[in-house]
């Protein structure tokens, strides 16, 4: 599959001036953002293929959730979720998690808004991780900083509507999480870690990814948090909302549950014999051109709460030909809105040639709305001292004492 686009000399210009990067560089970011987006399509495409995730969602739910093409809207494909409605809603558990390197992208925020809906409609139990020691493995982040975008992420969910009565946000900074680290390390190889995640070459390249070990770490801590409800919480059903990119960590997750239920010595009696991991693949949001994605770690390619509300206003209402696709992808995925003002929204982007106006009143709405989430954010912002070290033991009067 060969996929090219014509940059003009003048995009280029435009680009380097609102990026404070020469031509020069512009071009070379252009060339790789090519070869990434070529590699990620071609890979997302196999790993459909490869793993047979199926893409029709017709006749799919959970638990009710889906019947008006909910899922269908918001998710690419998925592995083994045709098989929720076959367990008790107490017998489920729903896990994602985020990174805490930087303010939320609109990829992010999608990612949220998203595990908020299946919690609201689903009734599942929802766990989300905010991974700071994973962080401090796979983009080593300074750790004090990593714990206080930790504070921050933990604060803005909650505001956003995470219902604690019927789940729990944690980080990696947690007991359970390290005994369940180390039992699932005992039956993983170091070849079942050879891949990654489809964005990790671009991470390569840019320096923003940790040595081979430390990546491998952050990629078990991940698989752990996916395990802890089926061997803490006796779960039977997990399910992971993610990104296609990240599908190793469900795989590994399933991976790890046959291969500790077959194992000797007692830790098979710590996995119920049905208990499995499936998946729910979103949709994403590409990255503001020439990127792939959204990255927190990749300023330039995001619509970020930590941007001033100048930046935002010119990524959204001044956004350029070349990313009112994005926008629109964004008021579908990255908000809250009811499905008939996201109808009314996409009617006007297909018909922006005819009445640009109209088109642009949206994108207006929706500048509005993501401000109100950057004042949320702002708001949730921890401004006392961290104290590393207190912050890294705060559990140790809570640990058992064994004697």
């Amino acid at each position: 599959m060969e996929i090219k686009y014509d940059l003009t000399e003048k995009e280029l210009k435009e680009v380097a001036k609102k990026n404070n990067k020469t031509i020069e560089e512009v071009a070379n970011d252009y060339k790789y953002a090519l070869k990434d987006l070529e590699y990620s399509l071609k890979e997302i495409n196999s790993i459909i293929e490869k793993n047979n995730y199926k893409t029709d969602f017709n006749n799919i739910n959970i638990k009710g959730y889906g019947k008006n093409d909910e899922l269908k809207n918001k998710y690419i494909c998925y592995d083994n979720i045709e098989k929720a409605n076959t367990y008790n809603i107490d017998d489920m558990a729903i896990v994602t998690g985020f990174g805490p390197t930087s303010a939320p992208t609109a990829g992010t925020l999608s990612s949220i808004f998203k595990v908020l809906e299946l919690q609201r409609e689903t009734g599942i139990y929802t766990h989300i991780i905010i991974s700071e020691l994973s962080a401090l493995n796979s983009r080593q982040k300074p750790l004090d900083d990593l714990f206080l975008y930790t504070k921050q992420f933990i604060s803005f969910i909650k505001k956003l509507g995470f219902d604690e009565s019927n789940g729990e946000i944690r980080t990696h900074n947690f007991l359970d999480h390290s005994r369940i680290f180390s039992i699932i390390s005992s039956v993983f190889k170091i070849s079942d870690f050879i891949g990654g995640e489809v964005t990790d070459e671009m991470y390569k390249r840019l320096n923003l990814l940790g040595n081979d070990y430390s990546t491998i770490v952050s990629q078990v801590y991940t698989v752990a948090d996916i395990v802890l409800p089926i061997i803490r919480d006796k779960k039977k059903f997990v399910i992971v909302p993610a990104g296609l990119e990240e599908h190793l960590y469900p795989y590994l997750a399933r991976v790890s549950v046959e291969r500790i239920k077959s194992k000797s010595g007692g830790i098979n009696n710590l996995i119920e014999k049905d208990a499995t991991v499936c998946a729910l693949y979103g949709k994403l949001i590409s990255g503001l051109f020439p990127y792939v994605k959204m990255s927190k770690s990749i300023k330039e390619s995001s619509i970020n709460l930590g941007d001033t509300k100048e930046e935002i206003y010119q990524k959204i209402v001044e956004c350029g030909k070349r990313n009112e696709e994005v926008i629109l992808q964004m008021i579908v995925l990255a908000s809250n809105w009811k499905s008939s003002e996201v109808h009314m929204a996409t009617k006007a982007f297909e018909n922006m040639e005819n009445n640009y106006d109209e088109w642009l009143k949206y994108k207006i709405k929706y500048y509005n709305f993501f401000i109100e989430l950057k004042q949320l954010w702002d708001d949730s912002k921890y401004n006392k001292f961290i104290d590393t070290y207190n912050e890294l033991f705060k559990e140790k009067e809570n640990e058992i004492n064994y004697l």
